[in-house]
Parts: C-alpha cells; structure tokens; sequence
C-alpha cells in the first residue's frame, strides 16, 4: 500500500508540473514591428536593444524590426493587418483616422518633441521662412511626413505651401548631399538624425528658426489597430515594457546601444570614416533623438501621452488645412497601457547596462 500511495503522490506532482513545463516550452508569439526609416540606425536603440538583449523574448515575443519607406506606409499595412505594431510620426495616420480609412489608435509616446526641420547651407542668403518664397526643398519622399510639417512651418511665415513652394523628393544620404551641393534645392526637409549624419560626412548646414508652438509638437509613437487594443492588448503591452526598457539601457549606456544597433543592422555602421569616428557621429545622432524621448511632464512614466500636447498637434494639422476638424483624444490614442508598460525594475535594467561587456558585440 505504502508503494501504490508512493506512486500516486509521485504522479499528481507530475501532472502539477504540466501546466509549468508546457509554459516554458510555448513558442513564442511573432510579432512585426515597423519602423519608419529605410535603414534601422541608431537613432532606434530602444528597438534593437529590446530584441538583442531579450527584453522582447522575455515578454514571450518574437519581434522582427521591420524598416519601410515612411510614417504613411507603416500606418497603412498596420491598419491593413499586415503588422501589428508600427512607429510612424501621427500627421498621415491622423487623416486615416479622420477619414475612417484607418482602424489604428496610438498607444505608446516615443518623441515629445518634433523631428523635423526646414534646413539650408551655411552660407545661403535664406535666413528665414519667409525667404523661402519660389525656393525647392528637398525632401526624403513625396509621401514622407516631412512634407507635412514643412508645409505648416513655411505656412505660418506667411507663405502658400501649394504657390510659394516646390517639394523635391531627394532620397537622404549622398543622394541628398549631392542635390544641396549642386543646387538642385535650396534647403532640406530632413530628420534630425539625418542631418547630424550630414554634417559628419563634411556638409555644413543650419536650420531656420521656427516657432516653439511648432517645434515643440509630439511626433513618432508606437500604433496599433484598434481591434489589437481589445484582443491582445497583453502583446502591446509587452512591445512597450521592451521599447522602455531599451530606452532605459541606452540612457545608461549610449556606447552599448549603438553597438548592438550595428551588430543587429551592420549596414547602420558608417563606412566612410574610422571607428572613432563613427562612434562618435553614432552616439551624437543616439543622444539627439533619445533628448526628445522624454518629458519632465510625463514625471518619468515612459510612453504617456500629454493631453494638452496632442491637442496643439490637432489644432496645428488644422489651420494647416491637413485636418478638416479637431478630433478627440480617444480618437487618437489611449493611455490605458502605459501603467503596465512601466511595471517593471528600472534600476535593475540600468545596472544591466552599466555592466554591459562590450567584448560580447565583438
């Protein structure tokens, strides 16, 4: 009897481990993420810092970062299904969600302050945007949020984006490089990173001043179809823990973040200057973009959507002629996964990162 009770005590502990061994042997859940550039740099470190040291994988992901061609496209296909999450500046998916052509709602704040500017050559006479009346602007694409905002910046000098305005499509890197240098345009709608590329690879540059009402607009967040937010919001939420957990590394350790952003995507890693050299424009174009990654208004809660910003954004792609009414916050975005998304220890990711042995990436 002794033996047969043995045996029975022996095999309910076996069924009570079931549950436990299958959990941990599940697959993980694939999940595309699109980023709105053509090349993954380090400008996107929270992403590549999230895949390479498991913080997606820990959240029972498998995400491929994805590059495509603009914040247009990416709202597009994630509307379409055809990827969960995307990364796009709001101007394009604000006029889907107007529209009704796009089922897609914000979830996640990534930049707290906008990107873009109007740029010209160190010597050129324009010296404001009401000088750029009858000037081309070289932009990425046609269909790249820059042309948005560059239409409202020279629209509130006064100027008619559709009259006193040519918009060249001029790709980025040499490509642009060569169309300034030969004066094929006279300034350049670029991101900041871009531009920090730029100026490395010997083009000087500088930006025209533009209102703080316009500059201080928030940009590129984290997307999802409306119908994700209901029926998997446990996915967003661990994209978002990821992302935010990646930012947390790379603020405490740049070096690290673009090293792993090179070795997740060699092709980030300028070929045209030494290893210090690229280093150092890595971290610059890093510590750029990572400044506007947060806001002392959001008190250190990593992706939570200021209201009252959102409302300015609204307000502007109005009088821009780009909306064709206000549209509600709960239209837009949703704060609902944000407490969740930060539900996780900072400073032990931080030390991670301060402990992080570089000969690993070798």
């Amino acid at each position: 009897m002794n033996r047969v009770l043995r045996w029975a005590i022996i095999g309910l502990a076996a069924l009570l481990c079931l549950p436990t061994a299958a959990m941990a042997a599940a697959p993980l859940q694939k999940v595309k993420v699109l980023l709105a550039v053509r090349t993954v740099d380090e400008a996107f470190s929270p992403y590549t810092v999230a895949k390479y040291m498991g913080y997606f994988a820990q959240e029972g992901l498998d995400v491929d970062l994805l590059p495509v061609g603009g914040s247009n496209e990416v709202a597009i296909e994630v509307s379409a299904g055809n990827a969960d999450v995307g990364a796009a500046s709001p101007g394009e998916a604000l006029v889907g969600i107007e529209t009704g052509k796009l089922g897609i709602r914000f979830f996640y704040d990534c930049y707290y302050r906008n990107i873009w500017s109007i740029s010209v050559p160190t010597d050129s006479a324009i010296k404001t945007l009401a000088d750029l009346k009858g000037k081309k602007l070289g932009v990425q694409s046609m269909g790249s949020a820059g042309v948005t905002f560059a239409r409202a910046f020279v629209q509130s000098a006064g100027l008619d984006p559709d009259k006193d305005i040519t918009f060249v499509a001029i790709g980025v890197g040499a490509q642009a490089i060569n169309a300034l240098r030969q004066h094929a345009v006279d300034g350049i709608v670029l991101l900041d990173e871009a531009l920090v590329k730029m100026s490395f690879a010997g083009l000087k540059v500088r930006p025209l001043p533009v209102p703080e009402a316009l500059a201080g607009l928030p940009d590129t967040s984290m997307l999802a179809r409306t119908e994700t937010l209901t029926k998997d919001p446990k996915m967003l939420i661990g994209v978002a823990r990821a992302v935010a957990k990646g930012y947390d590394f790379t603020m405490a350790n740049p070096q690290a973040a673009v090293e792993i952003t090179w070795k997740l995507f060699p092709e980030a890693k300028p070929g045209n200057m030494s290893e210090a050299q690229a280093l150092k424009a890595g971290i610059t174009v890093n510590q750029g973009r990572m400044a506007i990654w947060e806001t002392p208004q959001t008190k250190e809660k990593h992706g939570l959507f200021i209201e009252s910003q959102w409302k300015n954004l609204v307000d502007f792609l109005v009088k821009a002629k780009v909306l064709k009414a206000p549209l509600s916050s709960d239209r837009i975005y949703t704060n609902a996964l944000i407490d969740q998304s930060n539900d996780y220890d900072r400073a032990a990711v931080i030390a991670q990162a301060k402990h992080f042995d570089l000969a690993k990436l070798k």
